[in-house]
């Protein structure tokens, strides 16, 4: 179970009834939305949650995020006015940066109240849990004080800017930057309403989604994640399942076998503009628990790889065969009303002799299936798993000119190539420590990976053992391994 822990936000806005807000760009380097647009906001602090009561410790948060992010201090003198920015602010929000000084010194010095009605309360989602770092985000509405600009220092951040919300989608459609699932959901909800309508508006879909509604997770538009709860391999608990395009529409990857997960995805699929049909990455039972199920209910064809067909053949029927190149339409292009959009079929073996992965060129999406995982490394098992031909179909997809990896399992990234080098950088240093435990004495399978694996839980064990065979078997076909019976195996 992974820890939840609470954060705030705000959208700053100019003043009543403006449309503007300031948005921030996170730095590249951050696990959690490095390259992304978002609303300023972050993670409570020890002393934010000495306030006993909650909202109070979120909006103590929330001002002294924005303070730290921006340099705008919404806390009023006891006349009710607000500190103007000064040479003072900004030294003090150095020493906070630097925790040289906690944020009530920095209020109690100067006089300064953090107001509830400063403050508005939009409401509170969590980020669902398929992702090793939750939140559990409250989201408030501020006005700029007169007197006070906001200033990104570079760091954590790269840059600040006002903006239009629609303007910020619209780069977002045209392909100028990146959006946070949380950020594209607020401002399509918004609308063109002013930004201090965000209560009334967001507040009734926040409270939708805590109890259970299946979140908005849009990375691009007409992209939407649906991570279903899965029985696949730890540390993943789910498998993302994908709807994209505009019309055609097509669902990725419905892996969950769980009937009342089923209910769910069928509930949600029967609200949504038809599909036009079920795509699997391959055949692995996390990728097509309910593939079968959303075909009889919806009418829908599956469409799969040969191999991926061949291996189903008897419980699943795959009515179109793909083949690498193929380009499956889109419908109008969203950024680009009169460009082809299409995803490219791209045939990518190694996990699965099967297996397939979708390039969407506007975009420069990945959907990587189970290529790469952004919790752990991907398990090769022969002998349809085949080693040599995973580190090829990795080597393929790092030329794509990818801006986003939607992998399969774990959190999309704004970071594919760095993430593909570590993929190959780790195999490289698994071969060459398995290398260094082949001996011109033979060795078993099972003794190899002792060696390799020690201290791996054992219902993991037999995973680590095909990962060891499917190095082996690489190493064989190299001719710098060989194997001497059913089981032992020397250097060559």
């Amino acid at each position: 179970m992974s820890v939840i822990t609470p954060a705030a936000s705000v959208l700053l806005t100019r003043g009543p009834g403006s449309r503007d807000l300031f948005a921030i760009l996170r730095g590249q380097h951050l696990k959690f939305f490095g390259g992304f647009w978002a609303f300023p906001g972050g993670k409570l602090s020890a002393e934010d949650t000495e306030a006993t009561d909650h909202l109070e410790a979120r909006r103590t948060a929330a001002c002294r995020e924005l303070f730290e992010e921006t340099g705008v201090l919404v806390a009023r003198r006891s006349d009710g006015e607000f500190p103007p920015t000064s040479p003072d602010l900004d030294a003090c929000r150095h020493a906070l940066l630097a925790e040289q000084i906690p944020f009530a010194s920095i209020l109690a010095e100067r006089g300064l109240t953090v107001r509830a009605e400063d403050f508005a309360l939009i409401g509170e989602i969590t980020t669902p849990d398929f992702a090793p770092l939750r939140y559990a985000t409250t989201f408030f509405v501020a006005h700029l004080p007169p007197g006070q600009h906001p200033v990104v220092w570079p760091g954590e951040l790269e840059r600040g800017e006002w903006i239009d919300g629609q303007h910020l989608l619209a780069k977002w459609r045209s392909s100028e930057i990146l959006l946070t699932p949380p950020t594209v959901m607020s401002l399509e909800t918004l609308g063109e309403q002013p930004i201090d309508l965000a209560p009334q508006r967001l507040g009734p879909l926040f409270g939708h989604l805590s109890r259970g509604a299946i979140h908005p997770i849009f990375f691009a538009p007409f992209v939407r994640m649906l991570p279903l709860k899965t029985a696949g391999l730890p540390p993943s608990t789910h498998t993302n399942a994908y709807i994209v395009g505009n019309s055609p529409r097509y669902l990725i990857d419905p892996g969950a076998e769980d009937t009342s997960v089923q209910k769910c995805l069928l509930d949600f699929l029967k609200s949504e503009t038809p599909l036009t049909a079920i795509v699997l990455t391959h055949h692995h039972p996390d990728h097509v628990g309910a593939a079968a199920v959303c075909a009889n209910r919806f009418r829908l064809p599956i469409w799969a790889h040969a191999q991926t067909a061949k291996r189903l053949e008897c419980r699943i029927k795959v009515e179109r065969m793909l083949n690498d190149g193929d380009r499956l339409d889109l419908g109008p292009c969203p950024g680009e009303r009169d460009r082809s959009w299409f995803l490219e079929v791209l045939h990518t073996p190694g996990h699965a002799s099967g297996h397939l992965t979708f390039y969407e060129p506007y975009y420069r999406l990945l959907f990587a299936g189970d290529m790469i995982s952004t919790l752990s490394s991907m398990v090769i098992a022969p002998p349809d798993g085949n080693l040599a031909e995973y580190l090829q179909s990795l080597i393929r997809l790092r030329e794509r000119p990818a801006r986003l990896l939607l992998p399969s399992h774990g959190n999309v990234s704004a970071r594919p190539v760095e993430l593909i080098d570590a993929a190959l950088a780790h195999r490289a240093k698994r071969e060459m420590q398995l290398l260094d435990s082949l001996t011109d004495e033979p060795a078993a399978v099972e003794e190899l990976t002792e060696r390799l694996y020690r201290g791996t839980p054992e219902p993991l064990m037999r995973f680590a053992r095909a990962q060891v065979l499917a190095g082996l078997l690489k190493l064989q076909a190299e001719g710098r391994a060989c194997p001497l019976d059913a089981d032992r195996w020397q250097r060559s």
